[in-house]
């Protein structure tokens, strides 16, 4: 059983209301035996000052056989359920309100307490009053004065069980109490812990299912506490793998594709060439062809591995001062022929001629010319593209616009995501394997400069990024 969550949480949950019980019990019996005591010896004290008073007055009267008194003091004793006797100032007793056994009228009596109560102190105790019970009584004496002088003294004598029986009965019932909300805990404990027990085991099958390659299944928790937040990360964490998941798969068939395509052209060139299918005078073209095809799969390679050496931080970047202007002339001239092929509508905004930038001349080419040429490929003849630089503090923002249909809001979630094949990112010739932008944001970050994309679908797209200035002069 303590194996288990709900078995531990259940016996450690327990243990602990039940050693706070035990405490709580004695402290509170105690507390209660206290009161109970206390007060007791509280009214004893008052009766003994009400019943001084009466005989003072008697005593004045020279009436101390007096019938009320002696009512009062028989009243008193069945009020209380105690022995009151009256000492004179001789410490004998001449009033006892003991009516079965022996009464002590006529006695002398030698205890400490009464000593105590001659020298004008109110005293109260807990014991046999001289061995004069055989159980324990409460006992209160109290000194009667007549002027500065003491006359005499009330001595009250309470029984102990009755009043532990009074206080037993309140024990019993705080007793009932607390067992009852002991049990209510038990029961409420048991309920909850076996409910946080279930939702764990769930969420531990579910990651196992995970684990195991399963993302299909969630987990329905309907609370909002920590648990249930957990949960939906776990749920969230699923969707997300099996996102990435997809996309492998998509990745695998789509590189499968895209390499099998060349190495079967290079592989039948190259049988055709070796029995001589394909006259020798005709045989350089098609291994132009094959040096292409050769040339497509080195750069799908190199792709592949500059983004993996990128993501683990293993490239180093070769930064220098010159004209980003200048790069970007270059770049617009080699997409020229595709943009006339097109009738695309091209414009480029730049403000001065030079443009000093400071960064990686070679990498930021390729940035350029990955969303130059996405944006070529997407956009419909008649479409529009603007490149355009904007001159910012101690930085230029590069902003790339074409007036095609946009990227979905479910695609460009997952824009930058690599082998993410959306049909914005590989465009309407269905080719690359959906690493382009991948390397285009790792490239950016390396810089530890900010690029981002806004689109609608219906209103085109703009890649917009930085780049630091150069002082150099």
């Amino acid at each position: 059983m303590f194996k288990t969550f709900t078995g531990r949480f259940f016996a450690i949950y327990a243990m602990t209301t039940l050693v706070i019980f035990l405490l709580l019990f004695g402290v509170l019996t105690q507390i209660i035996s206290n009161y109970f005591i206390e007060n007791h010896y509280k009214m004893m004290l008052e009766e003994s000052r009400i019943l001084s008073d009466q005989f003072i007055e008697t005593y004045k009267a020279r009436t101390l056989t007096d019938l009320n008194f002696n009512y009062q003091l028989t009243a008193t004793s069945r009020y209380i359920d105690s022995r009151i006797m009256i000492l004179d100032e001789n410490h004998r007793v001449f009033k006892d309100t003991q009516t079965t056994g022996k009464s002590l009228v006529g006695h002398k009596l030698n205890h400490p307490i009464i000593h105590s109560v001659f020298e004008g102190q109110q005293m109260s105790e807990t014991g046999t009053f001289g061995d004069l019970y055989d159980q324990l009584v409460l006992t209160t004496a109290y000194p009667i004065f007549s002027g500065d002088r003491i006359i005499g003294a009330v001595i009250i004598n309470s029984p102990y069980p009755t009043l532990r029986e009074n206080i037993n009965n309140i024990y019993q019932m705080t007793l009932i109490s607390l067992l009852v909300l002991l049990s209510a805990t038990f029961i409420s404990t048991y309920v909850y812990s076996k409910s946080i027990s279930n939702t764990i085991s769930e969420l531990n099958d579910r990651v196992q299912a995970i684990a195991n390659g399963d993302f299909s299944s969630h987990v329905v928790v309907s609370t909002d506490n920590e648990i249930g937040q957990l949960a939906n990360n776990i749920n969230h964490m699923a969707s997300e793998l099996e996102k990435l998941e997809d996309m492998r798969k998509d990745f695998i068939a789509n590189i499968s594709h895209d390499f099998r395509s060349p190495l079967t052209s290079i592989k039948g060139f190259v049988q055709a060439i070796l029995d001589n299918t394909i006259p020798y005078e005709r045989q350089g073209k098609y291994l132009n062809i094959v040096l292409d095809e050769t040339e497509r799969l080195t750069k799908l390679t190199n792709d592949i591995l500059l983004l993996t050496k990128m993501e683990n931080n293993t490239v180093q970047l070769n930064k220098t001062h010159y004209d980003l202007h200048q790069d970007i002339r270059k770049i617009l001239f080699q997409f020229e022929q595709k943009i006339l092929d097109k009738h695309i509508d091209f414009t480029l905004l730049i403000d001065q001629q030079e443009l000093f930038v400071f960064a990686d001349m070679n990498q930021i080419q390729r940035v350029l010319t990955n969303l130059i040429d996405n944006a070529i490929k997407f956009c419909s003849p008649e479409d529009t593209i603007i490149v355009e630089t904007t001159v910012l503090i101690g930085k230029v923002e590069v902003r790339i616009k074409d007036s095609g249909p946009g990227i979905s809001e479910e695609d460009i979630k997952y824009i930058w995501d690599r082998f993410h094949k959306a049909d914005r990112s590989r465009g309407k010739d269905k080719k690359g394997i959906g690493l382009g932008l991948s390397i285009v944001r790792e490239i950016i970050k390396a810089h530890n400069e900010k690029i981002d994309v806004y689109s609608q679908e219906g209103k085109g797209t703009t890649f917009v990024f930085t780049l630091p200035l150069s002082h150099h002069t």
